[in-house]
């Protein structure tokens, strides 16, 4: 039965259930043990927090699963009231208990006659086997005084457990350019949390996952993959995926949730895989944060469907994937939630269908006092989920969405709707995190993959992309990326189609692969497609000052270009990467310009051999290059090329296995079309490509200016000195220093960075009739719109597309019309009458350097190591005095606007919501640690505490630009002196 159909069926009942009082004495059919964790009300719980903490959290188990029954706190004998307790899992035959539990090292418990607590997140284990449910015996898996370990999960056949830790096993080794370090996310904010297994006892701990922010909530699912919630942020791609992979993290690949409605799917379980749900999953779904965590109960029927209305094949139905199956819709957003918020669901597998979850009701408080949403009239309601009253009204309202999480436990029936309340938490605490301690069937035990040990001793991996072209029915990376000005005369587009034969698909046209490899076929050459381009992360290191002011006006984190790979005329490549990085790939143009952004980061273990029927390809069904397709060879074909095809093979399998050496990178742009016979009439072969940044053919093609050392690009070391080289016509500096219009001088602003950059990346103040500034309200704050800039750091808009590609400059300087947008275009027209020809002035080298810098994000600095980007790790800035006297003054000042978000929804490129505004980049949580290294790359001079943009920027009148008022922090205030003092303790001339 579809999710669909099971949905109508259910009776539209309310969620007045919810309502009970703590002496309910109701009994569950079929009550079962449980055990769930009380943690503090001022827990900071938000899919951004990793392993928030709060004093006064513990592990707790109840008899049965009803009020009436006993209540037992496991771990107060440790905690002692000042630790905390997160992330129960019961094994497979309910008899033992998994969980992670923080307490101060200065504790007086002991474990086996040694300390108990260390001062951070570990891994602890309640055994019941002989002691029953109040007599087990406790053991400490992990005893790390530095890392921390959190949301265990039981490995079948006793292999032990998977977990998050942020202990960054593998990666911290060698996180990059050959460095090592801890990685912060990528709001620079905590270190992240990567999925780990470790044996039974705590040994053989292995790093399996290599995100660049959290991976977070790992489970087994029922055929023995592990699944769990990935923070997929690149730049302003902000949200939580539900992804999976094999227990050594081979095959890491998204499950579903990448293009859905939604933000963020955390804590995503199996359903019973023997009930009617089976292949369905259980998630909590809720934005990135300021509902604690909480959000709607979604069932996903990841079985049938790779995201919503996106069927695996022509048997299911086009309508469906996740749905909410409470009667009444939850907020799965920000704001009110007029029926509540669920967090942390718990399917039971045993042939109920029900779910244990935390939920908490609707409240606000009225003058001071909490009162029921219910109580709300609809003016009240519409006044309090307005997002554009100014911070100032909200304050002086009445009614506030300001009650703390009381999150209660409670077992919800599906088929009737009925929510049973189980517990009750005292006031100023919530329970979360319910499992039911009974057994259910133990999921499969998955071999590790059989990798190549070749590459794997190398460190290596590889990838094959069957083909390009074998895109999903969304029309991600197709024709639409593809414009005119990208087509040769006589093509009318750039993907040749086809009928679609195969009937499973739901697609109605594909990719007609045997015109677009055929040398005699026009198809031959209309594609503009000529190379891949892979990239790595250079996440954040921990500890640095100075690193947002080195990284720019770009959300997106510093990268390095591993190098690239010709792409054959099938659409296929195949290539050796370096495994257990954070990995992007993008497909590029003959001048090097990115189709579209990669808005993720993708992993492979060493020596794993990973295949991919295409780029956004479906997630189900064969491979377009496949069959009958892969195995015809065109005439136009060298015989000899055609001759060493073998079946199945795509072209670059043929091509790579007669040439080992074209699996490999290699730096510059190099394409020679080794397929097409020009001995036949009418067969020529697509055009050479060489772009190197020196030694080209023609010299004069050659960079006569710095060229980027190991992948790495520096706006000062590398863009700037191009307005600055003297051509035929001049520097562009020369013509271009003009302040009120466009300033390419070499100059240092107010921001500490070079004038041109800003000019580039930040557009001018938009402003009305009357030429005003024009403003807007964002989340309680007057922000100032401003115009489109003329390079577009966004991994969004324009579909996603490649950032050189939508960006007016780059229309400019190449003299093509792409995707910059017909707004850009009015406010940066191209330079005419006496002006020169802006497309000839940069040569091909040039303009490759500056595609590949804007691609890449146009950061200011790629490089944390520079010594002239002013990052510097610190040594003498306390985060204990952060704690007291900074923290304080952030979070009743700042906190209410830097929050995370996930762009604007809906703005296209060239809107003016678009653009105006770039994007949070400071965000605040209230949790110590992420504030107080978010708050380090906004200092980069600790003797003079002036100069830091920590304070220049609130102490502007106006802060925000947009604002009304005066600074949010002047000179001189408390919360000024305070921020000011602290960062000059840190001074050490």
């Amino acid at each position: 039965m579809s999710l669909r159909v099971l949905a109508l069926i259910l009776p539209l009942l309310g969620l007045a259930a919810c309502s009970g009082s703590d002496g309910d004495d109701v009994t569950v059919e079929g009550d079962v043990a449980i055990a769930y964790v009380m943690r503090s009300s001022s827990v900071r719980m938000d899919p951004t927090n990793g392993s928030p903490f709060a004093p006064g959290g513990d592990l707790m188990l109840r008899e049965r699963s009803s009020p009436s029954a006993r209540e037992i706190n496991l771990t107060r004998r440790f905690t002692q009231g000042v630790g905390d307790a997160s992330d129960p899992e019961v094994s497979y035959d309910g008899k033992k208990i998994v969980f992670s539990m923080r307490c101060p090292a200065s504790n007086t418990a002991t474990i086996n006659g040694q300390p108990a607590c260390t001062g951070r997140w570990n891994i602890w284990e309640y055994d019941m086997t002989s002691g029953g449910l109040t007599g087990g015996t406790f053991r400490r898996i992990t005893d790390s005084t530095e890392h921390d370990d959190v949301d265990p999960y039981y490995l079948p056949a006793g292999r032990g457990f998977v977990f998050a830790s942020n202990r960054q096993a593998k990666s911290s080794q060698d996180q990059a350019l050959g460095r090592r370090y801890f990685a912060l996310d990528e709001y620079e904010r905590e270190r992240v949390l990567n999925i780990h297994t470790m044996d039974a006892n705590g040994g053989n701990i292995q790093q399996i996952s290599f995100n660049q922010s959290h991976d977070r909530n790992p489970v087994v699912r029922p055929n023995g993959d592990i699944m769990y919630s990935r923070w997929e942020h690149m730049a302003d791609r902000n949200r939580f995926a539900i992804f999976r992979s094999k227990p050594d993290g081979t095959d890491t690949f998204v499950l579903y949730g990448a293009h859905s409605p939604g933000n963020s799917f955390l804590h995503p379980r199996d359903m019973d895989p023997s009930g009617p749900y089976a292949g369905f999953l259980a998630s909590s779904l809720m934005p990135l944060q300021r509902t604690d965590e909480g959000g709607a109960l979604m069932f996903v029927d990841a079985a049938n469907y790779s995201e919503q209305n996106t069927p695996a094949n022509s048997t299911v139905p086009t309508q469906g994937g996740q749905v909410q199956v409470t009667a009444q819709e939850l907020n799965m957003d920000r704001g009110l939630s007029l029926h509540g918020r669920v967090t942390t669901p718990y399917p039971l597998w045993d042939g109920t269908n029900r779910v244990l979850l935390a939920y908490r009701p609707c409240e606000v408080t009225r003058a001071g006092r909490t009162v029921s949403c219910a109580t709300l009239t609809t003016a009240e309601i519409q006044r309090l989920s307005d997002r554009q009253r100014t911070m100032e009204a909200v304050a002086e309202d009445e009614l506030q969405d300001n009650v703390p999480p009381n999150y209660a436990i409670y077992m919800f029936n599906p088929a009737n709707q009925t929510w049973r309340h189980v517990a009750t938490p005292p006031a100023g605490y919530m329970y979360t995190d319910p499992i039911a301690l009974q057994a259910r069937r133990e999921p499969q035990a998955s071999d590790p993959t059989n990798v190549d040990t070749a590459l794997a001793e190398r460190g290596m991996a590889l990838i094959e992309v069957r083909s390009i072209y074998n895109t999903d029915r969304l029309g991600r990376m197709a024709e639409m990326m593809i414009v005119p000005d990208d087509l040769p005369p006589g093509c009318a587009r750039g993907i040749a189609m086809t009928a679609n034969t195969d009937p499973t698909s739901t697609a109605t046209q594909v990719a007609d692969l045997l015109a677009i490899k055929d040398p005699a076929n026009p198809a031959y050459h209309c594609t503009p497609v000529r190379f891949v381009r892979a990239t790595r992360a250079i996440p954040p290191p921990s500890s640095s000052m100075g690193l947002r002011q080195a990284i720019g006006e770009t959300d997106f984190e510093q990268q390095q270009i591993l190098g690239y790979a010709p792409i054959e005329p099938d659409g296929s490549f195949k290539l050796e990467i370096p495994a257990d990085i954070p990995l992007a790939l993008a497909v590029v143009d003959a001048e090097g310009r990115a189709f579209q952004t990669h808005a993720n980061w993708i992993q492979v273990r060493p020596g794993e051999r990973r295949t991919c029927n295409g780029c956004h390809s479906p997630r189900r069904g064969a491979s377009l290059n496949s069959g009958l397709v892969v195995d015809t060879q065109p005439a136009a074909l060298l015989p000899a090329m055609a001759a060493a095809h073998e079946s199945g093979q795509t072209m670059a399998s043929t091509r790579t296995r007669l040439d080992p050496a074209a699996l490999r990178l290699v730096t510059d742009m190099l394409y020679t079309d080794v397929w097409a016979d020009t001995s036949r009439p009418g067969v020529t072969a697509r055009a050479p490509i060489i772009v190197r940044y020196t030694g080209n053919p023609d010299p004069a093609n050659d960079l006569a200016t710095p060229a980027p050392v190991n992948g790495v690009i520096n706006y000062p070391e590398h863009i700037q000195p191009l307005w600055e080289r003297t051509r035929a016509a001049g520097s562009c500096v020369s013509c271009h220093s003009d302040p009120t219009r466009l300033d390419l001088r070499g100059t240092i602003g107010g921001t500490g960075r070079m004038t041109s950059y800003e000019e580039l990346l930040v557009g001018d103040p938009l402003l009305d009739s009357a030429g005003q500034p024009v403003t807007r309200i964002r989340d309680g704050v007057p922000m100032l719109e401003r115009q489109p800039p003329r390079v577009q750091s966004s991994s969004s808009a324009a579909n996603t597309a490649g950032i050189a590609r939508k960006s007016r400059l780059t229309e400019i300087l190449f003299g093509h019309t792409l995707l910059a947008g017909s707004g850009p275009r009015a406010i940066y027209p191209t330079p005419s009458g006496s002006a020169p020809n802006h497309a000839t002035m940069l040569n091909a080298a040039e303009k490759r350097l500056l595609a590949e810098w804007m691609d890449l994000g146009a950061q200011y600095y790629n490089d944390p190591f520079n010594g002239a980007s002013g990052v510097r790790t610190v040594q003498t800035l306390s985060e204990a005095a952060f704690e007291a006297t900074v923290q304080p003054v952030l979070q009743a000042q700042c906190a209410s606007c830097h929050q995370a978000g996930a762009g604007i929804p809906g703005a296209s490129l060239g809107d003016a919501l678009a653009v105006s505004f770039s994007g949070n980049r400071y965000v605040l949580t209230g949790v110590t640690e992420g504030d107080f290294n978010v708050t380090l790359t906004l200092i980069n001079d600790t003797c003079n505490p002036a100069n830091n943009l920590l304070l220049s920027r609130p102490s502007t009148a106006p802060h925000p630009a947009g604002g009304t008022g005066g600074a949010v922090l002047p000179v001189g205030s408390p919360g000024y002196t305070a921020i000011a003092n602290w960062i000059r303790s840190g001074c050490n001339p």
